[in-house]
């Protein structure tokens, strides 16, 4: 079938992914050392918890005030949490040239990024027709349940529907349920799978 949907990765695809500069700034504003926020949001399970939508945004800034002293109102925290995403030109490139072709976001994320993209990353969110996170799928990938849910939101088939990610497992999930997809490892080589793809 012709692709009609092209679904890309937000974290290690159309942006680099810096979690040390998460976790160096919220230490910072919070006067505690980086790893105690990576035990704190990461070691503990919370980051998962968030992913999968089990809190709401507010109730995320609310967590880390308590737990790691966070002084800063929500704006203030969704800042430093959308600085660990530095967004690719090469690649936002490659989404523009893909059209007409629709593109949508599948991401495993939280609330308090899904709030703030539009805002505070509008180069990103601007490109996509539709931002799908796994807070708002109720499942995280490479569960099939995250899949499904995408290609039914864009009333498209499995088989008319692309997806980009840098993680091997993500893209086997998808390829199993009959998605065609691209494992990311840099533009260049997503410029040259995307043009073999979908031929001008």
């Amino acid at each position: 079938m012709q692709p009609k949907v092209i679904f890309f990765d937000l974290g290690g695809v159309v942006c680099r992914f810096h979690r040390e500069r998460r976790l160096a700034e919220l230490g910072e504003a919070c006067g505690i050392p980086p790893e105690q926020v990576e035990s704190e949001l990461y070691a503990s399970g919370l980051i998962s918890r968030w992913d999968l939508g089990l809190d709401s945004a507010s109730e995320i800034h609310r967590t880390i005030r308590e737990r790691l002293g966070f002084q800063g109102n929500i704006r203030a925290l969704q800042e430093v949490w959308c600085r660990a995403f530095e967004p690719d030109p090469e690649v936002l490139v490659l989404v523009d040239a893909v059209r007409p072709l629709r593109t949508a976001l599948l991401t495993d994320n939280d609330p308090l990024l899904l709030e703030a993209l539009p805002g505070l990353l509008p180069q990103v969110a601007s490109r996509f027709d539709a931002l799908f996170f796994s807070c708002r799928l109720g499942a995280a990938k490479p569960e099939p349940e995250v899949f499904r849910q995408a290609v039914d939101r864009m009333g498209v088939a499995p088989g008319e529907a692309v997806f980009i990610d840098d993680r091997a497992a993500n893209v086997a999930a998808a390829r199993a349920l009959g998605i065609t997809a691209i494992h990311f490892r840099d533009a260049g080589g997503l410029g040259a799978a995307l043009d073999a793809l979908l031929p001008r």
